[in-house]
């Protein structure tokens, strides 16, 4: 099977789903900081991933080869740094912000 990149709509449906199960006030405070998907791409690769909120943290996004939620910060060039090769569910990284 060949990959290919999670469309908006596939996204949605994810996030839909793992919302679920987050705390109320995680729910909550999602709702508060979300923004409307938009796609950032990752410094020194030909990917990019979906930003899904701007936490106060920096931004909650989504990588869909590890198929995970991380949280990054923008890089004066537009980019973000770096990625986890992390596999955190959207509670979880909610959680580790203090969210």
């Amino acid at each position: 099977m060949t990959w290919q990149p999670i469309t908006s709509t596939q996204l949605e449906g994810i996030v839909a789903r793992q919302l679920q199960s987050c705390t109320p006030s995680q729910q909550k405070a999602f709702s508060r900081f979300r923004v409307p998907f938009y796609k950032v791409p990752i410094q020194a690769h030909e990917e990019s991933v979906f930003v899904l909120a701007h936490l106060p943290g920096g931004l909650l996004y989504y990588e869909d080869i590890e198929e995970g939620f991380e949280v990054g910060i923008l890089g004066v060039d537009g980019t973000l740094p770096g990625r986890g090769c992390n596999q955190y569910e959207l509670c979880h990284v909610l959680t580790q912000t203090g969210l």
